[in-house]
């Protein structure tokens, strides 16, 4: 028979021998004079000697002991858990890579900026852009050139696949006249022209899903009878081949695939100088097998086929009726335009010289602070070196090296990326060497300020050459954001040449989804397929007419504004 005996802390029987109570977590090694509750047999009834419990305290602190040997061993499971993370170089390094990305990410969403590729996907996007002068240096020529100042040019384009509608423009005025407007407009299956100095107030457009019917029947040649499309079916049909979805998706199992491939070994520590700052970073060894490249550019390749523009040219001619004889022929002269196949064979010959990619990649405060590689490549010493994070939040400094031989492009920027001041700023400089002798230098410097209505902007870039400025753009204005609206306004971009004004200028950018005002009426439109003969001879009159009378209009129109020295160097030049 097993011999027992009891617990004096919570009074239950043990067996004989045992390590600690399974009840109250008491260890039977303590001896009886440092207060041992353990016996082997029970106190008599009412003994109420110096080892007797108080009722209910030996409970209480055995599960206090209990309780705390139970977070113990939690703790110890999670530090184990733990442990096998980061002692997981490759799982170390992949946190880190993580860690950063979304740390840029941050900062861009930050910005406030309204997702433009949405507007594409969703098929309703406005945009326009107008460039006015409003001085010109007339010192540079010898001729007066104010009389230049208000002319502007404009183009426009608005899209709307709900509505089956397309708005295209472009316009060009000085001061207050308009020297031309060109206006092009999709209404479902009608395509419309128009000019206020070429068709007057009128619209004249063929419907495209006739359209080869239509000529066969104004030339009686049947060549191009099958020829019917309608321009937002091909639209619906491109967008369907490109699949941005299935694209991104295709990135992200190509780079998980790579990154599965990759080898990683912790190789020690490294102290490094990154943009103003000294830290003392962990470095890891990355090796990325050459077959796992060559698949990766596989991969790409593939992916990129999902927009494969030979396919989709040849179906859009299909659709739209054109004979396969003449489809051949376009296809023939756009077969140089292959650009994604020549860069992938490009790159797998660049996979061959090089092998195994070799980089060392260093890890400090849970972001990647840096990425290093060298190595010959077709019999040329390449490096290269980037560095991120450094002085300010993470995100506020980066600085990138890039060599082949004796000649280095290096790239830094700085600034309040992360807007920890509310404005985001910008400082960014490329400069070229050659020899370690300085040959370019191209610096931007921008500031906005969200918290501002207007005057929020402000842009410089500036071109440099031996110590020489060869070009510069300083620029102020307004960029106005909401969630479907992006607007900027330059009311004055300076512009010089080798340190001399040359103009000054008024600029505007827009994009936003498609304005309820974009369709715009067409009171007087007529398809030119439905005209009779002596109806197109008086339309192609017209058009005659009308051209001739915009020619003497803007000919008058600059002999009156331009000075008859500077017309004369104009049309003698």
């Amino acid at each position: 028979m097993e011999k027992r005996m009891i617990c004096r802390s919570c009074g239950r029987e043990i067996s004989d021998g045992a390590k600690f109570c399974p009840y109250c977590g008491m260890n039977p090694a303590e001896s009886a004079g440092s207060g041992s509750t353990w016996g082997s047999a029970p106190e008599p009834a009412g003994y109420t000697g110096p080892e007797a419990p108080v009722p209910g305290g030996g409970k209480k602190k055995g599960l206090l002991i209990a309780g705390a040997a139970a977070a113990v061993v939690v703790l110890a499971l999670i530090a184990a858990a733990a442990a096998g993370l980061f002692a997981n170089p490759k799982k170390q390094v992949a946190a880190a890579l993580a860690k950063s990305a979304a740390a840029y990410a941050a900062a861009e969403e930050k910005l406030g900026l309204p997702d433009v590729d949405q507007w594409r996907r969703d098929q309703s996007i406005f945009q326009s852009i107008s460039l006015q002068l409003r001085d010109i240096n007339s010192q540079l020529t010898g001729y007066d050139l104010s009389a230049l100042s208000g002319l502007e040019f404009g183009m426009s384009a608005g899209y709307s696949g709900e509505d089956r509608y397309m708005l295209a423009e472009a316009a060009a005025s000085w001061g207050p006249d308009e020297l031309f407007l060109f206006r092009m407009v999709a209404d479902d299956a009608e395509l419309y022209f128009h000019s206020p100095q070429f068709t007057g107030d009128a619209y004249y457009g063929v419907n495209t899903e006739t359209l080869g019917a239509d000529l066969t029947r104004m030339t009686g040649d049947n060549s191009m009878d099958s020829v019917s499309f309608n321009f937002f079916d091909l639209m619906e049909l491109a967008l369907e081949r490109v699949e941005p979805e299935a694209m991104e998706q295709a990135v992200r199992e190509a780079n998980q695939a790579l990154w599965q491939a990759a080898q990683v070994k912790k190789a020690g520590t490294r102290t490094l100088t990154q943009n103003g700052a000294e830290t003392k970073s962990t470095l890891y060894h990355v090796t990325v097998p050459q077959e796992a490249l060559e698949q990766y550019v596989d991969d790409m390749e593939t992916m990129l086929s999902l927009i494969n523009y030979f396919d989709l040219y040849e179906e859009l001619y299909q659709s739209m009726g054109m004979p396969q004889d003449q489809i051949d022929e376009i296809l023939d002269m756009l077969e140089n335009l292959d650009i994604y196949g020549e860069l992938a064979d490009g790159l797998r010959d660049a996979l061959d010289d090089l092998g195994d990619l070799e980089l060392d990649v260093c890890l400090y405060d849970g972001y990647v602070s840096a990425i290093l590689f060298e190595d010959e490549i077709y019999g040329s010493d390449v490096s290269l070196t980037l560095y991120l994070g450094g002085s300010g939040a993470y995100v506020d400094s980066l600085s990138a090296k890039f060599s082949v031989d004796d000649t280095e492009i290096a790239l830094e920027s700085s600034g309040s990326h992360a807007m920890d001041g509310q404005v985001y700023t910008d400082k960014t400089t490329i400069r070229l060497r050659q020899s370690g002798t300085a040959v370019a230098r191209i610096t931007s410097e921008l500031s906005y300020d969200p918290r501002e209505d207007e005057e929020n902007f402000q842009w410089d870039l500036e071109v440099n050459s031996s110590g020489l400025s060869i070009f510069s753009l300083d620029t102020q204005g307004t960029l106005y954001v909401e969630e479907d609206i992006i607007d900027l306004t330059l009311d004055d971009a300076v512009l010089r040449v080798m340190g001399m004004e040359l103009c000054s200028l008024h600029l505007n950018c827009r994009a936003s989804r498609c304005p309820d005002w974009l369709e715009q009426p067409m009171e007087k439109a007529r398809l030119i397929t439905g005209m009779e003969q002596a109806e197109l001879i008086a339309f192609a009159n017209e058009l005659q007419n009308n051209a001739e009378a915009w020619v003497e209009d803007m000919e008058a129109l600059f002999l009156a504004r331009l000075p008859q020295e500077l017309l004369w160097a104009v049309m003698y030049a």
